[in-house]
């Protein structure tokens, strides 16, 4: 009795057992042989069985290399099936639910103003009180990326209260002011080690790039130090570009003015 299953580029199952049973096995010309010769023939048949077994353990490395390519050929299709990042190209609109929003391809922005009323007798009408802004800066990351896990969102408060609405205004306006530069671009360097945010099976999306870092001082430091161990100067910089020869203009000569004498004020 055994158990077999395949599911094609992910698993390969094969369980055998064997029970005696009498009614199928013929024992009669066994049990005239010798203990020994029994053993003997046993310990055959066990070594059968292990280069049997070795065969078997082959051909299940076979099928893991097929079965890897046929998962990276899934793989490679499901990349190529993401669609584009929906994104509003760094202008602001006017969302669902009184949301207002700019994004790209790497970041999103978005924001909404609760206001919070009472109703007044004297005017018999509702009137404001104080006003409630919550604001969120995301990665506008793409559907199935290989990471989606915590820090997709980078900055953000939620429904934060004002009772004057100059003031949230103008905390709002700080807010916008403060990340405009990321929406300067339609896809923005991704900042070094958010890559698998933008990323599916291994591979950063099209369209996408990587924030190269700049040089710390110390690396700059070890960087030249490493030159001088290999007995190299670093490359020298550009030199500019000489100005073609010119003749030289001939001096203007300026007419000589009479001298002005200074009045000198009277001495009082």
């Amino acid at each position: 009795m055994g158990y077999t299953h395949l599911d094609p580029g992910r698993e390969l199952e094969i369980s055998s057992h064997i029970y005696f049973s009498s009614s199928q096995s013929d024992l009669s010309e066994l049990v005239k042989l010798s203990p020994d010769a029994l053993k003997e023939q046993e310990q055959a048949s066990v070594d059968q069985e292990k280069a049997i077994y070795a065969e078997i353990l082959k051909v299940s490395e076979k099928w893991v290399q097929q079965a890897m390519k046929t998962c990276e050929l899934r793989k490679a299709q499901q990349y190529l099936t993401i669609p584009p990042t929906p994104h509003t190209a760094n202008v602001w609109i006017d969302g669902e639910y009184d949301w207002h929003e700019i994004s790209n391809m790497v970041y999103k922005m978005s924001w909404r103003v609760y206001e919070n009323t009472r109703y007044d007798k004297a005017k018999k009408e509702s009137v404001p009180v104080s006003w409630e802004i919550s604001w969120y800066l995301t990665f506008n990351t793409p559907r199935e990326p290989d990471y989606s896990g915590p820090g997709r969102q980078i900055a953000g408060q939620d429904r934060k209260r004002f009772t004057d609405k100059a003031a949230m205004e103008k905390y709002l306006q700080g807010r916008i002011n403060a990340y405009a530069h990321l929406f300067t671009e339609l896809s923005p360097p991704i900042p070094k080690g958010e890559e698998r945010r933008f990323s599916v099976n291994g591979i950063l999306l099209p369209g996408y790039t990587v924030e190269v870092p700049e040089k710390t001082p110390q690396e700059v430091a070890d960087e030249l130090l490493g030159f001088l161990e290999d007995g190299d100067t670093p490359p020298p910089p550009a030199e500019p570009e000489k100005p073609k020869h010119q003749h030289p203009s001939r001096p203007t000569h300026k007419k000589p003015q009479p001298r002005k004498q200074r009045d000198s004020a009277p001495t009082r």
